[in-house]
């Protein structure tokens, strides 16, 4: 069954729902101010608390201080951090500082993508594969080139391939069949506003993606 992530959630009520509905991890927006789904380390432990033992709690963030990602994972103990801005040097340094700490690199699929893709499938523990953005996050409501992630996620198998970048509860079964990733990602395309989860669209894009084999 195809696993779910639901991102940048805001609300203890987002938590609950997703959880209840079936999300497999939840993501917290932190250390990434520039993002209207950031949230204060205070305020992500409250809601990470929320999440049940045997859910996936993932600390996202933009940032590439390597104190504010020490102080992320020290404070909130997430059970992945998912940057969206790395190198060697911060990953290698995360390592030593958690060697049990989870790492999700992201890969904004562009045309010399695969060859990244690779690269970074040697030092992660999954890449999520996103649509392009000025700003180094996702979020930006626009999917990318499937087919070329699809060729990714063979280039890099069997390291696991999250899919991300536009999803809806409309085209999530389309993508997972092109893509046939590890996972599928959401913020956006389950939100009323920004950071504000529509309930209804959570379930429906959940329900849509468990229900497709890739």
């Amino acid at each position: 069954m195809m696993r779910v992530k639901i991102c940048g959630i805001t609300r203890s009520c987002d938590v609950e729902a997703a959880i209840q509905y079936g999300a497999d991890a939840l993501g917290f927006v932190v250390g990434t101010p520039s993002s209207p789904r950031n949230l204060t380390i205070n305020r992500a432990k409250k809601l990470m608390k929320q999440v049940p033992v045997f859910n996936m709690k993932v600390a996202v963030t933009s940032s590439m201080d390597l104190k504010t990602l020490r102080k992320i994972s020290d404070n909130l103990r997430p059970d992945a951090l998912q940057l969206h801005n790395h190198n060697k040097t911060i990953v290698k340094n995360l390592r030593n500082h958690n060697p049990h700490l989870q790492l999700i690199l992201t890969a904004q699929i562009e045309g010399k993508s695969a060859a990244y893709a690779k690269r970074l499938s040697k030092y992660s523990d999954a890449i999520i594969a996103d649509s392009p953005s000025n700003t180094g996050m996702g979020g930006t409501g626009n999917t990318h080139d499937w087919a070329l992630t699809s060729q990714i996620r063979d280039t890099i198998y069997p390291h696991p391939l999250i899919l991300a970048g536009g999803l809806t509860p409309t085209n999530v079964q389309s993508a997972i069949r092109k893509v046939r990733p590890y996972a599928v990602d959401v913020s956006g395309g389950v939100e009323k506003t920004k950071g504000v989860k529509d309930h209804t669209k959570m379930k429906e894009f959940i329900m849509n993606a468990k229900e497709t084999h890739n």
